[in-house]
């Protein structure tokens, strides 16, 4: 099925990562967690692929430049390989159709902004676009949060941190290393109060880069509470007030930088922690 994909789409780019799937064990698997990475549940994913960088400001400023929108700032730290910033979720998902479109690929989201979205329950914002995925579409998307997860884990491995390491190090990630929130499972190091690009450090047995730190990335999944029971190919809870990131920033803490940990915002919510990196299925 893999080979015959491949040969169906000969165009792959090169940094989009084929991920196996399985089958792991969802969560806060080291006990150390908060109550949200509770309970640890089996979940298994089907095959996909993720790309090894997050989108960058170069691939996002030709996204701006080709539909005539705004720019978003780079809080003076570069533009090019640095990590797109300042994106909102409304934003990825509408990046990640331009580009299947760009690419001759069927969009995955229908979005529709003449009404509100009846499942967004977020009362202070009014921005509620209605997002429908075509989940049977080859074009690009955003990771589920079980996907993230499980590549983050290289494949559902029982690892701390997205690097592949169970010690979180500045000189291998870009997080808060300062001494005053050393955990026992992180050095002390470099606070760099700013993102690198997208290419730093050494990536996971996946091939994936900074999976911890440097930017929180954008999940497709409404955020919720987990479940108890065994999940097949999980896409979140069906409405909330909130959209998942995960993987920690720049400025996050160890405690944040773990594969385990879950954060959430407004989808219309922009700020310079937060980037994303793309998925896709390719289809027969």
């Amino acid at each position: 099925n893999h080979l015959q994909t491949l040969q169906l789409r000969p165009a792959l780019p090169a940094h989009m990562k084929y991920i196996k799937g399985g089958s792991f064990e969802m969560g806060d698997v080291f006990g150390e967690g908060y109550d949200s990475e509770k309970p640890v549940h089996p979940v298994t994913v089907d095959d996909f692929y993720m790309s090894a960088y997050c989108v960058t400001f170069e691939e996002y400023d030709a996204f701006c430049v080709a539909t005539g929108r705004a720019k978003p700032g780079d809080a003076g730290w570069g533009r090019g390989k640095q990590p797109v910033i300042s994106v909102s979720w409304y934003d990825a998902v509408e990046y990640c159709n331009w580009l299947s479109r760009q690419q001759g690929l069927t969009p995955v989201y229908t979005i529709d902004k003449t009404r509100q979205d009846p499942n967004n329950k977020n009362g202070d914002w009014d921005e509620k676009w209605i997002v429908t995925p075509n989940w049977n579409a080859n074009g690009y998307r955003l990771p589920t949060e079980a996907e993230w997860e499980y590549a983050a884990r290289e494949g559902g491995k029982k690892v701390r941190f997205g690097n592949g390491q169970n010690i979180l190090r500045a000189t291998e990630a870009n997080f808060d290393g300062s001494a005053s929130y050393k955990q026992p499972y992180s050095e002390v190091g470099e606070y760099r109060e700013k993102t690198v690009g997208v290419d730093s450090f050494k990536p996971n047995g996946l091939g994936l880069y900074n999976m911890s730190g440097n930017v929180w990335e954008w999940c497709w999944d409404w955020y919720g509470n987990y479940q108890n029971s065994p999940q097949a190919n999980p896409r979140g809870a069906a409405g909330g007030s909130f959209r998942v990131l995960r993987g920690g920033s720049w400025g996050s803490l160890p405690q944040g930088c773990r594969v385990a940990c879950r954060n959430s915002n407004a989808p219309d919510y922009r700020d310079n922690y937060y980037g994303f990196r793309l998925a896709f299925v390719p289809q027969l």
